[in-house]
Formats: structure tokens, C-alpha cells, sequence
């Protein structure tokens, strides 16, 4: 008797030759589409159209959901206004401004632990990948991180 795992991908692969072939068509050639592939990955790259999409497409979607986790009342009402503070057009402009160099990291951490654990471990990281960045790494001191949202100094 013969291993059917050996035939199955000879049966797959001879049965791809036995699809329908598509009917042609004498309609115009469309433009072609724009693929995701074809779309800069980084926030930074975007146009201002693809930034405002990306944001109500991949960020407002994702975030939503990492908040609502985190505390589902407060965070209901989730949206652009969360961030975008009195319709500010950047974050940094309307969120809290953040003292966290001096100790200021460290007191901020001991005054809301939950908070700052949060904000680390769950809003940087979305946030990094929702906007094409690598998530902060304080050894370099690069990626995405408070600095990203807030006015940090």
C-alpha cells in the first residue's frame, strides 16, 4: 500500500493544472491597484492622506482594543479625541507632558505603577508596530516610545 502522505502533494500539484482557465475579456485594462506592498510601512513616510487612514484603519482599531483591555469603562469611548486632545493635530500637544528625566521616570513609576506598566508593556509596543517603528530601546535610546505621543523632557 502506498503512503497517501507521499501522493497528497502530487495529487494537490496535478490538480492545479486542472483549474479553469479565466474567460478573457476585450474590457479595458484597469488601473492598477495600490497593494499594501506598494505603501510605505513607516508613519514617517506616509503622505498626510495615508497618515489620517492608517490612523482610523491600523492604529485607532488596534489601540482601541489594547485600552479597553486594560480598563473597558474608562476607555468606551475610544477614539481619535483620546489622543488627540481637543482636536489637536499631534498628541504631544494635547496629552500630558511627562517629566521623566532627573527621576522623573522613577517617580512617575512609583506614583502610578499600574499606569506606567501599562504604558510600557501593552500602548509602546502597539503603538511601535501600528506605526512601523521598533519599539523603544533605552540602551540606545532609539524606536518608539513616550516621546512618540507625549511632549517628554
Amino acid at each position: 500500500m502506498t503512503n497517501p502522505i507521499r501522493i497528497l502533494p502530487i495529487v494537490l500539484f496535478a490538480n492545479l493544472g486542472c483549474q479553469p482557465k479565466p474567460a478573457t475579456t476585450n474590457a479595458p485594462a484597469a488601473e492598477p491597484a495600490t497593494t499594501p506592498a506598494s505603501k510605505p510601512t513607516k508613519f514617517a513616510e506616509m503622505s498626510h492622506e495615508q497618515k489620517e487612514d492608517h490612523m482610523k484603519e491600523v492604529v485607532n482599531p488596534e489601540l482601541r482594543g489594547v485600552f479597553a483591555a486594560f480598563d473597558a469603562e474608562k476607555y468606551k469611548g475610544f477614539g481619535c479625541k483620546t489622543c488627540h486632545v481637543n482636536d489637536v493635530h499631534h498628541p504631544k500637544d494635547g496629552l500630558p507632558k511627562l517629566a521623566l528625566s532627573g527621576g522623573g521616570f522613577e517617580k512617575l513609576s512609583a506614583e502610578k505603577p499600574e499606569v506606567m506598566k501599562f504604558m510600557a508593556e501593552q500602548v509602546v509596543p502597539a503603538m511601535a508596530k501600528a506605526m512601523g517603528e521598533a519599539p523603544y530601546d533605552a540602551a540606545t535610546q532609539t524606536g518608539f516610545g513616550c516621546g512618540g505621543c507625549h511632549a517628554v523632557e
